[in-house]
């Protein structure tokens, strides 16, 4: 599937704006869910800002040594996997770098993703730097929850919120590069507007088999027993999403059946493939039960947000769907 940057347009206007007004800020912060966009348009960004021409053509040398990863004054970071950023991976990659000039441009610029995952000791550490940056420094820092940033780094960036792509676009574009209509549907569904995740979904060798096994496991959900609970909650654990990707297919499954048992249009269904099972189901249940379902699955991942065991959650969760 090639590499398109799906949405936000105005963010990325606004950036393409500053460029060609010469209006470019020393900071800026872009906040946005995982998936939408953030890394891909802060990079879009960096390669015009470095381009001969100011456009990211991708055939100056500037553009060509970004597009191999070996532009010298772009650096970019994130938590590296772990939850959090500390102050000397601040101090060592940026703080400590800011005052050597370019060696190839006229400009320097720095990308710290997942910078709302900076410990307070780094984010103080940073705040001089983005205090009184050198006229060639650029910092953009990608955050999913820009709150969890200091108020004095918030209020000395430009703050772009990306926001996420519809899911008839979403759809639309993973179709026009060659995904099955019906996986793009319930991808574009899955994915909460974000492209990145539904890109790597449709992408994925397993995301086939992990539908089948899901759909498998709820058509028989009431008759399921505590051994076939226990298996599926070790093979949920085996998954990269686990636990969390599956309440977002519990979800849609759910919303699938409250839909066709209040509209009986089934050209509304996100599981369209399962059209048969979803029927049955919503003529099983009453209105009741699937909003009691429903505020169970809201329960759940408010639980599974907290400290409480993820299996005993699951378990008390599939309980409660099997009654």
């Amino acid at each position: 599937m090639r590499d398109f940057i799906l949405g936000n347009e105005k963010v990325r206007n606004h950036l393409n704006d500053s460029i060609k007004k010469n209006t470019i800020s020393h900071a800026y912060i872009l906040s946005g869910d995982r998936g939408v966009g953030k890394s891909k348009i802060a990079k879009e960004f960096a390669m015009k800002l470095i381009c001969e021409k100011h456009t990211g053509c991708g055939e100056c040398p500037a553009c060509r040594q970004f597009s191999a990863n070996s532009y010298p004054d772009f650096f970019y970071m994130d938590a590296q996997g772990k939850e959090s950023i500390g102050i000397d991976r601040i101090r060592e990659n940026i703080v400590a770098d800011v005052a050597i000039r370019p060696y190839h441009g006229k400009i320097k610029i720095y990308v710290i993703d997942e910078a709302d995952k900076m410990t307070v000791g780094a984010q103080n550490a940073l705040l001089k730097t983005i205090e009184e940056p050198p006229d060639y420094v650029v910092i953009l820092l990608l955050v999913k929850n820009s709150s969890l940033l200091l108020e004095t780094i918030r209020s000395r960036c430009i703050k772009l919120l990306l926001t996420a792509v519809s899911n008839e676009r979403i759809k639309k574009w993973l179709i026009e590069n060659g995904t099955n209509e019906n996986i793009a549907t319930v991808v574009a569904s899955y994915s909460n507007g974000a492209p990145g995740i539904a890109k790597s979904m449709a992408e994925s060798e397993d995301f086939a088999g992990v539908y089948e096994k899901n759909v498998e496991f709820l058509k028989k959900i009431s008759e399921v027993g505590i051994n076939d609970i226990l298996e599926f909650i070790e093979e949920l654990k085996k998954r990269t999403a686990g636990f969390k990707e599956f309440i977002n297919f519990l979800r849609l499954w759910y919303r699938d059946i409250c839909i066709l048992k209040l509209t009986k249009k089934i050209e509304n269904l996100v599981f369209i493939r399962e059209e048969s099972i979803i029927l049955r189901l919503s003529r099983e249940y009453t209105l009741k039960k699937i909003n009691s379902i429903i505020d169970l699955i809201d329960e759940t991942e408010i639980r599974l947000n907290s400290n409480v065991s993820g299996d005993t959650v699951m378990e008390l969760l599939f309980i409660g769907l099997r009654k």
